[in-house]
């Protein structure tokens, strides 16, 4: 078992990490709200199908098309599609009674470089 080595404090009020600034600025706080409601869409495996049907249609595609790409009903696929949209990762185009979905392409360029920036 790993030893755990103790670090010297000089007092109480010096707390366990010396170094630590107070709390997460708001801003900070918001941002990370943001990506985990896109986390979140992207964590179920029909909606990651969904946007990789949509991905290689970038000039949009019609729920139906999706549907019928789908063992799914058209209430679960719109279900799947609302909470993509809500997330931000896909945009919206009304043509009549139908709908045409297009990848967000900037909103994945951000979580790439939100990623990569994690560890600095």
């Amino acid at each position: 078992m790993a030893q755990v080595k103790q670090m010297p404090r000089t007092s109480i009020l010096e707390g366990c990490c010396p170094g630590l600034a107070g709390k997460v600025p708001y801003a900070a706080e918001r941002e990370a709200k943001r990506w985990a409601a896109i986390f979140k869409a992207l964590s179920d495996p029909t909606r990651l199908q969904i946007l990789s049907l949509v991905a290689r249609n970038p000039g949009g595609v019609c729920e139906c098309n999706i549907v019928d790409c789908t063992p799914l009903s058209q209430p679960t696929i719109s279900y799947h599609i609302k909470m993509l949209t809500e997330a931000g990762l896909l945009d919206v185009e009304k043509h009549g009674l139908w709908c045409f979905y297009r990848l967000r392409k900037d909103v994945l360029a951000q979580m790439g470089a939100a990623l990569s920036g994690l560890g600095r």
